[in-house]
């Protein structure tokens, strides 16, 4: 026989055994490891700190257990150490927030003083595990004594929980943090209801997948798990943003703060935002070993525009983007798609880059052709995808490719890329004249090339780039020096066609739609409107997952149940078991 007792009060379980069965037996000690399961969640315990101190709010989470409460009151406390924990818990302030009318009342304000290591000092550190339940509510965040930027988010979400909670927070301007949030893992969640402003060039929200599992289950690394697997739109395999207020205050006005941004394999959702002046911006496979963000869905938020701007870009993966409003000044422009690999290859520091886009790089799918063909009335003639090559001439510039010893029909080179053979740099040519090829030149991350007399060069032409917009699952890579694992060198992954979707995107004041395009500097070929991308267009078969997201449900003060609900919780858990217990041999003793 088996005789349980739990006392709820004093977080105490007994078992009494008597003569069974071993039928009995088993069935008993299944019951007892579910009872215990259940007696551990009805006991979670709100622990209160004594003040808003990083010491103080660190003593008290180092005191609470997986599922308990950790209380944190009003006041104001200037933080010189970063909050770390690991624990499922729920950490709650006094803040409060109207993130639809952008207020809010600011009672728990922790200040930055915290010290920055290797570029970082955020506020909060949280290292999930799978399997826990982990929130952070009620916490005005503002600037303190830090004169030295942080890079890697005021509040950092590592691991890969699939539950957890960033709400009712006010990010206000902070000049040496940024981005507001960073979440770092295969994590699912939710960040709603905060109020984020900016009046620097700071992200909002940034997100990164380094460790999405492989096709085997095991942790990948550098999200190349994510870009080996299935999408899965409109599932809670994303971490969601919906219902926050964000906002671009800078005056004089700058493009870029409050800004989204990604890398590493990330997926995320943007969804029923309230947005002032911000962006939705990307990063593709470029630098570095690290992939491109895979996956993003952006809809039904409205866009509020008082300065010239773009929507956003997308640098890498899957888009849709939907039902969306705009108002005030018009968008500069929709929502550009664009390779940046198509125009430059990235500097790869530690690691080598991806290389860039040169019609001859194998980690690409490229134009092999070999023989005489015609093509829109230009007449070439290739060797494996090399369709012409030569040396560059005096005149040459950052934009300009002089070969005085060419005769070229005019454009006929318009869309081909120039690689130059001493660094493999590439630049796109836009256009062509008789002796002189037009290209892009890039400034940033320390420029491409700059032409000069004496550069050989190479003219060949990309098909698809490697995690291009547009462009899903394909095979794995693996490695530090990577390699694609079908094959055990580097060569295309065979990425699956995932176009981009946009449709129902609004401006207001005259109903007109704002589209996705092709960048037409650098990326017109390879992304091709109804193939690579669709505008007025619903997914097939589409349907956006759960609004509001079901964690958003969770009472303010979860762990605050009363005695009367927790009662009520036990009698329908007895209700349950009561049978099964009876069966088993033994018996619910109070």
């Amino acid at each position: 026989m088996l005789r349980i007792s739990i006392d709820r009060h004093k977080s105490r379980c007994s078992i009494w055994s008597g003569l069974a069965s071993p039928l009995q037996n088993r069935s008993s000690v299944m019951f007892f490891i579910l009872i215990v399961a259940w007696h551990a969640k009805l006991m979670a315990n709100t622990i209160k700190a004594s003040s808003p101190s990083q010491p103080d709010v660190q003593t008290a989470i180092n005191s609470a257990g997986n599922d308990d409460t950790v209380i944190v009151p009003a006041g104001t406390a200037n933080w010189s150490s970063t909050l770390v924990f690991t624990k499922g818990i729920t950490l709650v302030g006094s803040t409060t927030t109207d993130s639809v009318a952008g207020t809010a009342k600011d009672q728990t304000i922790i200040q930055d003083s915290v010290p920055r290591v290797s570029g970082s000092g955020p506020f909060i550190k949280i290292t999930t595990v799978l399997g826990n339940f982990y929130r952070v509510s009620g916490f005005t965040f503002q600037n303190g004594s830090a004169t030295t930027s942080s890079v890697n988010g005021a509040i950092q979400i590592l691991g890969d929980s699939h539950s957890v909670r960033l709400d009712h927070c006010h990010f206000m301007p902070m000049t040496y943090q940024g981005p507001d949030v960073q979440i770092k893992g295969a994590i699912f969640g939710v960040a709603d209801h905060n109020v984020l402003e900016f009046t620097s060039k700071k992200a909002a929200f940034l997100f990164y997948a380094p460790n999405w599992p492989n096709p085997d289950g095991r942790a990948g690394t550098n999200g190349d798990g994510s870009w080996a697997t299935p999408t899965n739109f409109g599932s809670q395999e994303f971490f969601f943003v919906e219902d926050n207020y964000i906002t671009n205050l800078t005056s004089p006005f700058i493009e870029g703060p409050g800004h989204t941004d990604d890398s590493m394999g990330a997926r995320w959702v943007f969804r029923h935002n309230h947005c002032y002046d911000t962006e939705v911006q990307t990063h593709g496979t470029e630098c570095c070993r690290f992939r491109g963000g895979r996956a993003r869905e952006v809809y039904n938020n409205d866009f509020h525009y008082a300065h010239l701007h773009p929507y956003g870009g997308i640098r890498s993966g899957v888009t849709i983007t939907h039902d969306n409003t705009f108002d005030g000044v018009k968008p500069k422009s929709g929502m550009a798609l664009e390779a940046y690999r198509a125009f430059f290859k990235f500097p790869g520091t530690p690691l080598p880059s991806w290389g860039g886009g040169t019609g001859d790089n194998p980690w690409d799918s490229n134009d092999t052709r070999n023989g005489p063909f015609t093509e829109n009335s230009f007449n070439y003639n290739p060797v494996n995808g090399l369709y012409e090559s030569g040396t560059a001439s005096s005149g040459s510039s950052k934009t300009a490719l002089v070969d005085t010893t060419k005769n070229w029909a005019p454009n006929q080179w318009q869309y081909f890329v120039a690689k130059r053979v001493s660094d493999n740099q590439v630049a796109f040519i836009n256009s062509n004249a008789s002796n002189t090829l037009t290209v892009t030149y890039y400034t940033d991350s320390g420029g491409g090339a700059v032409w000069a007399a004496g550069d050989q060069y190479q003219i060949h032409r990309p098909l698809v780039l490697l995690d291009q917009p547009g462009r899903g699952q394909g095979d794995l890579i693996v490695g530090s020096m990577p390699v694609n694992r079908a094959t055990r060198r580097g060569t295309w992954p065979h990425e699956a066609l995932e176009p981009t979707y946009s449709w129902n995107n609004i401006y207001i004041p005259n109903g007109a739609s704002v589209d996705v395009y092709a960048h037409p500097l650098d990326n017109v070929k390879l992304q091709r409107e109804g193939r690579d991308y669709y505008n007025n267009t619903p997914m097939p078969g589409y349907k956006p997952y759960t609004y509001p997201h079901p964690l958003t449900k969770t009472a303010t003060k979860p762990s605050q149940a009363s005695k009367k609900e927790l009662k009520a919780r036990e009698n329908v858990f007895r209700s349950k078991l009561d049978g099964s217990l009876h069966r088993a041999g033994g018996r619910w003793k109070d």
